[in-house]
């Protein structure tokens, strides 16, 4: 085995460049659900091993054989990782039964002599750090976040190994993260290898970097490019595949790589919805011949055929068919067979997924609660018909009854499913299993199917009150608001008890209208409490959509069909038509405030709509505090084209990390917004990992954009928006993010955002030439602003938000204040109203 070597710099003193393997997936035969401080740590030193495992020289593979190891009957394999901006190794997922994973990480350090070092190590869970084969130390924070530790190292002159474990609990998101700063000049990074042509190996590996795809979604009738940047310095030929995360390839092109070069991969019409990748490679015979293996995916999402619904259409009925129709052709989803059971489709049901369901009920999986109402629901909808297997019946009994129920144990909040609504689903769960098998004792609890459904029943009532009198800690999710409509489709449908179904339906109600106020042509763009990374990329991805698109014609089918399966089964509720009214209504303005959640949990927000264009935002929520899921503003133009600020807690994408690149902030803005403009303050401690902030800008979705200094402009139809940071920006033009992100450098910086419109305005040109003679000043972290519309704003990290002379509250708003109702908080009593309609709403009750 002949080593070469590729030689790279410390980055700001981080190692960059690693080999990697792993995770290795190692069950301790129990469900990881809830667990306290002592059981992680008595999980951990189960798996505690003072070897490395590896005995044998890491090496970036060339031929097949080689670079492979084995620990016990796990095999492993080194590859290449190239950090990202943040630093980080990053194994992170989700297990949705539990397990412990573990990773290791190699690198060679030259010291051009030897020298005491400080290593600094970031890990979240668990590491190992050996020099030189000599285990030098070792550490355990079993933290939810990254955490970071120092300790000195002796380094020999010349080559020294460096190798890490490190491991996480996945129960069931694991985030396991990894990363290594050097205090020392005169050191350089070795990755050995054994590929033999060194330069056509780094060509690829530059040039992989600086392409990319142009857009994160594609909609129907929109082609899948791969770009090339103009200013590329060499032209590299490679293979590229079009294909699915699963390896199905759609397309495959040989392309040398031209400055400024596109390359067509695919049409999306004619490719099925789901995740894709373009898969960059060297040419087939080099991976065989000359065993080059440097590889690069790019993340893509295609909604194949279906298209989105800015606009009412059909009837509920017609909706209801096409809307189970598209739920059946989906694959691998317990829902997709629900649907089928529904339209009569009974030997098309696919016994597999329904096993699935069973195992992962039993095994007590994160969102099991999702797949246990999904089988007792299609019990007691279709258990009746004639055509219902009674295979099927059989074995829900069997894995119902002996279900825990978990119910002391709270839900914990997952990646996979929010725990506010798990909460719920668990209780209509109870609920419909007591009233299948009220006879039946249900094994772990020891109690009967009658008791359970009392149990049910009184959690769901005091849920469903709570929510309904003070909305919901997860504002505006809709994830949240999926999963609780799905399990409301049931109770309403199939609850025997009164004040459980009555109560289920006057939620549902407020849920819808909640859904409607805060939509801009089929798109709820609102600010969230709980949000997922893809869904805020685009209105077409959003969990809620298809349920819209049921209830009032607007939105988009996509993947996300629980709800909307329940709700097209469903036969005993109706939609007011006064909310369909105001999802689809335009008024030439409509400006909503908004309190949800009560003391430190409470969010204030505000929302203005327009038949062009929507702003939301939550108003001086928690500035300065660190963030996870929350959404704090958004700018919506069309399904493709949000538009919104973070400063992003690291440079990953996955939604295990909260916040991520994309998702939540790292540190939360102060924002006040009037209509129409909108002012966010962002303020970053001297230590932060990530020194900007940044805004997702995607300009392939605009009709027209401009950027003019530190302004950036998009116009989508007769709908305009100005973004402006105070310290600038620059648009990325290559990479991942390639014209969807504007990146402002600086720990103190200040968004303004403003709306236009062609009706008051006049046209694009002229709405640039407003906002950019628009009077403004700056001092520091203060800021006086004189919009478009000729209000002046004043605002600051520490001022009150100031209105024309007048200050405006930023807390203490009503429940709802808009033009169809004035509710306060808590929610007794709600009205509704619109000129044709009336939508009495009452929470008032006392639960029993």
């Amino acid at each position: 085995m002949t080593l070469s070597y590729v030689v790279y710099p410390l980055e700001k003193g981080f190692i960059h460049n690693w080999l990697v393997a792993g995770p290795q997936s190692l069950s301790p035969g129990r469900p990881l659900v809830a667990l306290s401080e002592e059981e992680k740590r008595q999980i951990v030193a189960s798996f505690a091993d003072e070897r490395s495992g590896i005995t044998r020289q890491p090496v970036e593979c060339g031929p097949l054989q080689e670079g492979k190891f084995k620990i016990g009957a796990y095999e492993g394999e080194w590859s290449y990782y190239r950090c990202l901006e943040d630093h980080w190794v990053d194994h992170s997922q989700a297990v949705a039964g539990g397990a412990y994973l573990r990773s290791w990480a190699y690198t060679q350090l030259v010291s051009s002599e030897a020298r005491l070092v400080t290593f600094t190590l970031i890990t979240a869970g668990v590491a190992d750090v050996w020099v030189n084969e000599e285990r030098v130390f070792q550490w355990a924070p079993l933290s939810d976040v990254p955490v970071e530790t120092s300790f000195t190292v002796d380094l020999r002159d010349g080559a020294n190994d460096v190798l890490v474990r490190f491991g996480g609990i996945a129960a069931p998101d694991a985030l396991l993260v990894m990363a290594l700063r050097v205090d020392g000049d005169g050191i350089q990074v070795h990755i050995p290898t054994l590929i033999p042509a060194l330069e056509r190996r780094n060509d690829l590996e530059r040039v992989f970097n600086q392409v990319y795809l142009d857009r994160d979604v594609y909609a129907a009738g929109q082609e899948v490019y791969l770009h090339w940047p103009d200013w590329i310095e060499k032209e590299v030929y490679q293979d590229v595949r079009f294909q699915t995360t699963t390896g199905r390839i759609y397309g495959q092109a040989e392309a040398v790589g031209e400055p400024g070069q596109a390359l067509f991969l695919g049409d999306s019409v004619s490719l099925l919805e789901g995740p894709y990748h373009a898969f960059l490679m060297p040419r087939a015979w080099e991976m065989y011949d000359t065993h080059i293996r440097v590889t690069k995916k790019l993340p893509a999402w295609v909604m194949g055929r279906n298209r989105f619904s800015d606009g009412p259409y059909g009837s509920i009925e017609e909706r209801r068919q096409e809307a189970l129709i598209d739920a059946a052709r989906r694959e691998e989803d317990l829902f997709a067979e629900i649907a089928k059971m529904a339209l009569g489709r009974w030997k098309q049901v696919d016994r597999q997924v329904i096993f699935g369901a069973l195992e992962s009920i039993q095994r007590q999986e994160i969102a099991s609660e999702r797949q246990l109402l999904g089988l007792l629901g299609a019990v007691g909808r279709f258990g009746s018909k004639p055509d219902f297997p009674r295979w099927i019946k059989k074995e829900i009994k069997a894995g119902v009854i002996e279900y825990a129920f978990p119910v002391e144990v709270p839900p914990v909040d997952s990646s996979l499913m929010p725990a506010e609504s798990a909460s719920f689903l668990r209780a209509v769960c109870q609920i419909l299993a007591g009233q299948l098998y009220p006879e039946a004792t249900f094994q772990p609890l020891g109690i009967t199917g009658t008791m359970l459904r009392k149990r049910g029943e009184t959690s769901a009532l005091a849920w469903m009150k709570e929510h309904g009198r003070w909305g919901f800690t997860g504002w505006d999710a809709p994830e949240i608001y999926a999963d609780t409509l799905t399990a409301l489709a049931f109770l309403v449908d199939l609850a025997r008890t009164e004040a459980v179904w009555e109560l289920g339906s006057v939620l549902m109600d407020k849920i819808f209208f909640s859904l409607a106020l805060n939509s801009f042509r089929g798109v709820f763009g609102s600010t969230r409490g709980w949000a997922t990374t893809w869904s805020l990329k685009s209105g077409y991805l959003e969990a809620t959509s298809g349920i819209t698109r049921l209830m009032w014609g607007m939105g988009v089918f996509n993947r996300h069909i629980a709800g909307t399966v329940s709700l097209a089964c469903m036969r005993k509720y109706e939609l007011p038509p006064i909310i369909a009214d105001i999802a689809a209504g335009l008024p030439g303005e409509m400006w909503s405030r908004e309190q949800q959640g009560c003391a430190d949990r409470a969010v204030n927000k505000v929302t203005y709509r327009t038949p062009d264009a929507m702003l939301c935002s939550a108003q001086d929520y928690r500035p300065g505090e660190r963030g996870a899921r929350e959404h704090i503003w958004q700018a919506t133009l069309g399904p493709q084209a949000p538009v919104f600020v973070n400063h992003p807690g690291c440079a990953q994408e996955n939604d295990i990390h909260t916040p991520n690149f994309w998702l939540g902030n790292g540190v939360l803005p102060r924002v006040a917004q009037w209509k129409d403009a909108l002012i966010a303050l962002y303020r970053l401690p001297t230590d932060v990992r990530m020194p900007f902030t940044h805004a997702y800008f995607p300009t392939r979705s605009f009709d027209e954009y401009a950027l003019q200094g530190n302004a950036a402009f998009a116009r989508q139809g007769e709908g305009y928006l100005a973004l402006i940071a105070v310290n600038g920006m620059q648009i990325a033009d290559s990479g991942r993010t390639a014209y969807r992100e504007l990146r402002s450098e600086g720990l103190e910086n200040i968004w303004l955002c403003q709306l236009g419109r062609a009706a008051l305005d006049g046209d694009f040109a002229s709405f640039q030439q407003k906002v950019l003679a628009a009077p403004l000043h700056v001092d520091g972290q203060q800021v006086r602003w004189e919009t478009i519309r000729g209000d002046v704003l004043t605002f600051g990290w520490e001022d009150p938000f100031v209105v024309n002379g007048e200050e405006q509250p930023l807390h203490g708003f009503l429940h709802f204040d808009n033009p169809f109702t004035q509710t306060p908080l808590p929610c007794e009593k709600m009205e509704v109203r619109t000129e044709d309609y009336l939508l009495r709403l009452d929470f008032g009750d006392e639960v029993e």
